[in-house]
C-alpha cells in the first residue's frame, strides 16, 4: 500500500507496459496533466453527467430525510427508485436512477438484499420518523421521535445518516472500485480507439468509463471539475476531504491513469487504479473505526451519541464494497451483516454494550491495517 501511495505522487512515471497494439513491450513514459482535463480535437473529451445527477438526486433524497413534511413514502421511493418527484426538473428528465445502481456489482441476492434496506428506511422514515417530528415526540426505546435536534426512529437510528453513509458505499464506492475502474470496463478488452463526437465528449470508451469513476467521487461539484474539487459533496467526496493527503493521492491517480489509457499504457493504467481502489476504501475503514470509537466514548442517552453509531453503522455496511490489495473486500457481505445484526439486537442503539461497539472497531482495525 506505501509503494501504491507513493507512486501516485510523482507526476512522471517511467514504466516498462505494452503501451501499442504494433509493439510486444516498449517503454512507457506517462507523464500527468495538472488538471483532469484531457482535449482532442480543441475539445475536452471528460464527461460524467450521470453521475451529477445521481449525486445530486442523493443530497434531494437527503434533505427529505429530515423534515417532518415528509410523511409520504410513495413518493420518496418515486425519488429514490425511479428517479422523478425532484424539485430540480432536469433531475426528472435525466433519465438516471439511484435504486438501480444501488449495489450494482454485486450479486443478485446481494444486491436485492442492500436494496432493500434503502426501500425500508424511506418507509420507517414516512411512516414513523416524520410523523413522530411533526408532533414533538420525545424519542425512547421502541418510539420514534427526538433526542435533541436529532430525529430518530423506534431502534435510535438516525435514518438520513444510514441512507447516507449507506449510499457511500454502495453506490460511491461500489461503482468506482467494482465496477468502472475493473477490469471489464478498463481492461485490455475494452475499446480504446473509436470516438464519435456525438457520444461521450469524443472520449473512447475506456477513456469515459474512468470518467464515470472519477464522476462519483467528484461529480457533485460539477460538470467541469477539473481540479477536483471536493467542497460541496456529501457522501464519499466529503469524507475524501478530511484526509488531504489520501484526497491528493486519489486526484493525482486519477490523473495519471486517465493520462496512461490516452497514451494506451495499460500497466500504468491497472496501477492508479489499484491506488484509487485501496485509497478510497481505506476512507471507508478510518471513518467507521473513528464513528464507532465515538460513540463507544459518549453519553449514550444524547444525541452526538445516536449520531455517531447512526453514522459508524453506514460506514460498517458500506465495508462489503471496499477493495484491498489481493481484490477482495475487508468483510464480506454475511461478515457485515453480521456486524450490523449486533449493532441492531435488542433495543437497537438504545443501551447498547461499549465492548461490542469497541470490539467491533477493533476488528475494522485489523482487517484494514489502520
Amino acid at each position: 500500500m506505501k509503494n501504491y501511495l507513493k507512486l501516485g505522487l510523482f507526476s512522471i512515471v517511467l514504466v516498462f507496459a505494452s503501451c501499442s497494439t504494433k509493439d510486444d513491450v516498449v517503454e512507457c513514459q506517462v507523464t500527468a496533466p495538472d488538471s483532469f482535463e484531457f482535449i482532442q480535437e480543441g475539445s475536452n473529451t471528460v464527461s460524467y453527467g450521470g453521475q451529477t445527477a445521481r449525486l445530486n438526486m442523493a443530497a434531494e433524497i437527503l434533505g427529505k430525510l429530515g423534515e417532518s413534511t415528509s410523511t409520504d413514502a410513495a413518493l420518496l421511493n418515486q425519488m429514490y427508485a425511479d428517479g422523478t418527484g425532484f424539485s430540480d426538473a432536469t433531475l426528472d428528465a435525466s433519465g438516471k436512477q439511484l435504486r438501480s445502481k444501488t449495489a450494482s456489482y454485486q450479486s443478485a441476492i446481494v444486491k436485492s438484499v442492500i436494496q432493500a434496506k434503502f426501500d425500508a428506511w424511506l418507509v420507517d422514515y414516512a411512516s414513523n420518523v416524520a410523523p413522530a417530528m411533526a408532533a414533538n415526540t420525545m424519542a425512547a426505546p421502541g418510539v420514534a421521535g427526538y433526542v435533541g435536534t436529532r430525529e430518530l426512529n423506534a431502534h435510535g437510528f438516525e435514518i438520513d445518516q444510514l441512507f447516507a453513509k449507506g449510499l457511500i458505499g454502495a453506490l460511491c464506492l461500489d461503482q468506482v472500485v467494482n465496477g468502472y475502474l475493473s477490469e471489464a470496463k478498463i481492461g485490455d478488452g475494452v475499446d480504446n480507439e473509436n470516438r464519435d463526437p456525438n457520444e461521450d465528449a469524443n472520449s473512447t470508451a475506456m477513456e469515459h468509463h474512468w470518467d464515470e469513476g472519477y464522476g462519483y467521487v467528484y461529480g457533485k461539484y460539477g460538470p467541469d471539475n477539473s481540479n477536483g474539487d471536493l467542497s460541496g459533496d456529501g457522501l464519499l467526496g466529503k469524507y475524501l476531504n478530511k484526509y488531504s493527503d489520501h484526497a491528493t493521492t486519489v486526484f493525482n491517480a486519477f490523473k495519471m491513469g486517465r493520462q496512461a489509457i490516452v497514451d494506451g499504457c495499460a500497466d500504468e493504467r491497472d496501477r492508479q487504479a489499484q491506488i484509487i481502489k485501496e485509497t478510497l476504501s481505506k476512507i471507508i475503514a478510518i471513518r467507521a473505526d473513528h464513528y464507532l470509537r465515538d460513540a463507544a466514548s459518549l453519553d449514550m442517552n444524547s444525541a452526538d451519541y445516536f449520531h455517531s453509531l447512526s453514522e459508524g453503522y453506514g460506514f460498517v455496511m458500506s465495508l462489503q464494497f471496499t477493495f484491498d490489495a489481493e481484490g477482495n473486500p475487508y468483510f464480506a457481505h454475511d461478515q457485515v451483516n453480521s456486524m450490523l445484526s449486533e449493532l441492531e439486537s435488542g433495543e437497537g442503539f438504545w443501551n447498547k454494550d461499549v465492548n461490542i461497539l469497541i470490539n467491533m472497531a477493533d476488528e475494522i482495525t485489523l482487517a484494514a491495517g489502520l
